[in-house]
């Protein structure tokens, strides 16, 4: 169970949400509304906040995101209930691998013994998040900018 603090929910998860929406759209080549997108975002912000406030098994917050990101891509970003599940799944998988790259390094260097120490302090716990979310805004970046995904999408 985990209690985010405002700031971090502000500053950390709602940036992070666009990215994730960004990324996953990215994968088939599209460019969401603008205002669909943000709505989205607050919706897997306050979501993910409420899951993590639940006393959950670690993991199961997880599964419910994957739920909740594919309802979004499916019903706010257009996407049919397929690209949505696997937009889902590669956004979580790919930020996932990101923190597992990142997190002991982060650790190590802010002299953390796990990095759970951080979540007690914001100022940290958005500290340890910037990198992540900066190399995954390059990734989405690099991708929509070299269409290095899927076939061009017309409609469905």
């Amino acid at each position: 169970m985990d209690k985010m603090p405002f700031i971090n929910l502000v500053l950390q998860s709602f940036p992070e949400s666009v990215l994730l929406l960004l990324f996953g759209t990215s994968l088939f080549k599209r460019q969401p509304d603008k205002f669909r997108l943000l709505v989205g975002a607050v919706i897997s912000s306050l979501c993910s906040d409420l899951i993590r406030r639940l006393p959950f098994p670690y993991g199961v917050h997880s599964l419910i995101g994957v739920v909740v990101l594919t309802l979004i891509f499916k019903f706010l970003l257009g996407m049919n209930f397929y690209q949505g599940m696997v937009a889902s799944l590669t956004t979580l998988a790919t930020l996932g691998a990101i923190e597992i790259l990142l997190l002991p390094l982060e650790t190590f260097s802010l002299g953390l013994e796990r990095f759970s120490d951080a979540w007690s302090r914001p100022s940290l716990r958005l500290l340890m998040a910037v990198p992540e979310l900066a190399i995954l805004a390059l990734i989405t970046y690099r991708i929509y900018r070299n269409n290095i995904c899927g076939q061009e999408h017309h409609g469905d």
